[in-house]
């Protein structure tokens, strides 16, 4: 019985680090960190998970001194959040490209409470994070940032985490996807309503007694929404490309911490 408690005692200090990390993971990551899941859910699947991986973890002594454990601690929630922010960079940037394309068609004032960033979207806009979504858990998505978090602790070990200029350097770079992304799926919804304005306009001096303001909404409207189904197809592909190449960008954030 001593002997028990001796060992969960020395296991004591591998547990908090282990959970620490994974609970940021799991609260920054898409799907896992989601408002709509219960907190309870989320306490029990970061316990489940911190209880499968200690006993793979080496031994790990406690901090000797209060702010030596605050530093520490400090260091597996930023070792947590920085990865799942990484992956919740796509969703930002698919769901940008929806604000675009539904600002353009005219859909601007429609707009969703989004509880996941508790701010106002359009609806095209959730409609884009959805669909975003559809695809990250069609590949596995979920499953790789668990193979992340456990990649993690055998790159940086507890007490090894040493910021550098390159991982600042590389967040940077990987949140340009934000914008990168939203263009170039916004793309093709803008490049079409430029040409049915253009269009509209032309058609508005040839025959001035059509009231121009119905016919150019619902036309807008219509045309970006044809533009964006036949777009889907070529989304879905770049989308699984992107979270194809993120265990890559997780693995090179990893190795420069």
């Amino acid at each position: 019985m001593n002997e028990l408690v001796n060992r969960l005692i020395a296991e004591m200090p591998t547990f908090l680090f282990v959970l620490v990390r994974t609970g940021a993971v799991l609260m920054a990551a898409p799907v896992f960190g989601s408002v709509s899941a219960p907190l309870q859910l989320k306490m029990g699947l970061a316990l489940v998970i911190t209880l499968i991986l200690v006993p793979f973890m080496g031994y790990v002594p406690m901090p000797a001194t209060l702010p030596e454990l605050a530093v520490s601690v400090t260091g597996e929630i930023l070792v947590g959040a920085a990865l799942g922010l990484v992956v919740r960079f796509v969703f930002t940037g698919v769901e940008f490209a929806g604000q675009i394309a539904g600002f353009q068609m005219g859909l601007g004032m429609a707009n969703v409470f989004d509880p996941n960033t508790s701010a106002q979207v359009t609806v095209l806009g959730r409609l884009m994070s959805l669909f975003t979504l559809l695809v990250f858990l069609s590949i596995n998505g979920h499953l790789m940032i668990i193979m992340a978090l456990e990649k993690s602790f055998e790159l940086i070990p507890p007490y090894g985490l040493a910021l550098t200029t390159d991982f600042f350097e590389g967040v940077i770079h990987y949140s340009r996807d934000i914008f990168i992304l939203g263009v170039k799926f916004a793309a093709p919804v803008m490049a079409t309503l430029i040409f049915s304005n253009l269009a509209l306009g032309i058609l508005a001096r040839t025959v001035p007694q059509l009231n121009m303001f119905v016919i150019g909404f619902s036309v807008t409207i219509m045309a970006g929404f044809f533009v964006l189904g036949l777009s889907l197809p070529y989304m879905e592909a770049k989308i699984s490309g992107v979270f194809d190449e993120l265990w890559h960008r997780l693995s090179y954030l990893m190795k420069v911490m």
